[in-house]
């Protein structure tokens, strides 16, 4: 499908971080207290839910103007270092440059934002 047809086909831009690839499963993990979420009190959640919260939360401490390449690794690196083998995934509706900011909403922005964070274990 080229660039024109899935415009066409799919009218709005859509991002999406999955997971893992699609040969792995996702793990959750039953204490999420160790991701450093604010007031996680203990619930069990998924480990790549958890570890993108924890990167976005910081970043909101210490802004530095991630992109999406800078905080797909930063979640690979946590992930890692937490011993799960789940690489997590970028997935775009449109053409995208992986050095572009990340941002729930573009800078700039005026009109309703709508963001939809979903984690699904299925």
């Amino acid at each position: 499908m080229t660039s024109e047809q899935a415009q066409n086909a799919i009218r709005s831009e859509f991002r999406m971080i999955s997971g893992c690839e699609d040969k792995q499963t996702s793990a959750d993990v039953s204490n999420v207290g160790s991701f450093q979420l604010p007031d996680p009190a203990g619930r069990a959640g998924g480990a790549c839910t958890s570890t993108l919260l924890n990167v976005l939360y910081r970043d909101r401490v210490r802004p530095d103007d991630k992109s999406f390449k800078e905080l797909l690794l930063e979640m690979r690196e946590i992930l890692q270092s937490k011993g799960f083998t789940q690489i997590p995934q970028l997935s775009s509706s449109r053409n995208l440059d992986v050095d572009t900011k990340f941002d729930i909403t573009p800078d700039g922005f005026h009109g309703t934002k709508r963001a939809v964070m979903i984690g699904i274990n299925y």
